[in-house]
């Protein structure tokens, strides 16, 4: 037995770069789910050694709960340091050709989100194109298992990447107890602290072009004109620039709050006070943003883009042309003029959010594990 070997436990490694940065898509995703299966394997009796593998030291608080290694960014010499580990089962998150894959016999199993790339090529690097159209592939078929959010990107990954379907299971998003109906005056309160009036339009994202900004600040220019006294409200990383302040001010967007990056409590009070939250994103894996606006009981007026149109289903407003800030506001308009529609949206939101779980889709991982250990591997040479 080897000094790595601990009683004879299969060793679970997780590749945890995105936990590094837990506030990204990606990376929250892997923080709820690991927590969860930390919490699963330990209430089970510990049948598994789990080890965190990533590049460098991280203050996220879910590493003082397994063991961690370091290794180098170049993949073929970080195989060559986890390869005396005998890992059992390997958890790449994200898959990439940087991730270390040569010579290590563990059952191989990666979190795949989306396809935002071809989905919507614009906005990423001719590199990071190349690098989904050839190498995902290839990657993608010598693994014995992909998770991933959506009955979209498994036809995607089955279509396109050529994986046999029994290989692609779904662990959907869920999303924090944060994000649920708050009392309303404490949400006032809470508005005022930040700087927020009321009535006012709700948009939450990191700013880029793929969050489609053109529609949201250019469908509040046309809504205002009937609606002079209402506010826009785009919350997140770098809605709050000199640069987005000037083109609101060219589509004549007047009354525009930009709180910048704000915190999964703040977010909650800001969907409990929106009268509705716009989504129309060019591109999306899943959409959690709409999910946690429809748990606080906000309507959504979204895109019919890839997963969307499955995550929200009837809940929500679908735009037929995301790049039709004219539809956008009529979709915003009914909303806030139509009470009954308005209601209706809410209501059936509150339902279709219950479908999302972090402890359910942790406890699918979890199961998979235990499958993929075992059985014999099928994965391609």
């Amino acid at each position: 037995m080897s000094d790595f070997e601990t009683g004879g436990k299969p060793k679970i490694g997780v590749f945890s770069k995105p936990l590094d940065n837990w506030t990204s898509g990606s990376g929250h995703h892997l923080d709820e789910m690991m927590k969860r299966i930390i919490s699963i394997n330990e209430a089970e009796g510990s049948p598994f050694d789990f080890y965190f593998i990533h590049y460098r030291k991280s203050e996220n608080p879910i590493y003082s709960r397994v063991k961690e290694i370091l290794i180098p960014r170049n993949p073929i010499a970080a195989a060559g340091v986890l390869r005396p580990y005998g890992f059992s089962l390997l958890h790449y998150s994200p898959l990439s050709i940087y991730a270390p894959m040569f010579r290590l016999k563990a059952k191989k199993i990666a979190t795949i989100h989306g396809a935002e790339e071809v989905i919507y090529p614009q906005g990423y690097s001719f590199i990071a194109k190349m690098h989904e159209k050839y190498a995902m592939p290839v990657l993608a078929r010598k693994l014995d298992a992909i998770a991933t959010v959506s009955q979209a990107s498994k036809r995607y990954y089955v279509s396109d990447y050529k994986v046999k379907p029994e290989r692609v299971f779904l662990t959907p998003n869920g999303f924090s107890s944060e994000f649920r109906r708050l009392p309303s005056d404490s949400v006032e309160k809470a508005l005022t602290g930040m700087g927020v009036r009321k009535p006012y339009v709700l948009h939450i994202s990191r700013y880029s072009m793929r969050k489609n900004p053109e529609c949201v600040l250019g469908s509040f220019a046309l809504f205002s004109e009937k609606h002079p006294d209402w506010f826009l409200v785009c919350a997140g990383k770098g809605w709050d620039s000199p640069e987005v302040a000037e083109r609101a001010k060219v589509l004549g967007v007047k009354n525009f709050i930009t709180p910048g990056f704000v915190s999964e409590s703040q977010a909650a009070v800001l969907y409990n006070g929106a009268e509705v939250f716009v989504f129309p994103s060019f591109a999306e894996g899943f959409g959690m943003p709409n999910v946690e606006a429809m748990a606080c009981g906000c309507p959504v007026v979204t895109s019919s883009v890839f997963a969307i149109p499955e995550v929200v289903g009837d809940a929500a407003v679908l735009l037929k042309d995301m790049r039709d800030s004219g539809e956008c506001a009529s979709a915003i308009e009914k909303i806030c003029s139509d009470r009954a529609f308005r209601d209706t949206l809410v209501n059936a939101g509150l339902q279709r959010c219950k479908l999302y779980n972090w402890d359910e889709s942790a406890a699918i991982l979890f199961a998979k594990y235990k499958e993929l250990l075992s059985l014999p591997s099928h994965a391609s040479p």
